[in-house]
């Protein structure tokens, strides 16, 4: 079921409609961007919003390329374990 919840990004605030067991992680990713901008206002001052909002966005999309990497790195690893153990086994098999 859907809900409509009001989030604050960088004091600007927006309506979103989404799935009820959703916000809580909704919530969570508009406290983690805040906290980003809020730091990086820290360290850059005088930046105006939408260039600090462009470096967080950067940021957070390189997060997400390195957590897509390392899952396929690992997607990979599996497959070549499972294929090891597959020979194994038919080894393994064919000798009993």
């Amino acid at each position: 079921m859907k809900q409509n919840i009001s989030v604050k990004i960088a004091g600007r605030e927006f309506g979103l409609s989404i799935e009820s067991e959703k916000e809580e992680r909704i919530r969570a990713a508009v406290a983690r961007i805040n906290e980003e901008i809020d730091s990086l206002k820290f360290d850059y001052r005088g930046v105006d919003d939408a260039e600090i909002l462009r470096i967080v966005l950067l940021s957070e999309e390189k997060r997400l390329v390195d957590l897509e990497t390392e899952s396929s790195e690992e997607h990979e690893k599996m497959l070549r374990s499972l294929e090891t153990l597959d020979t194994e086994l038919g080894e393994y098999l064919l000798s009993r």
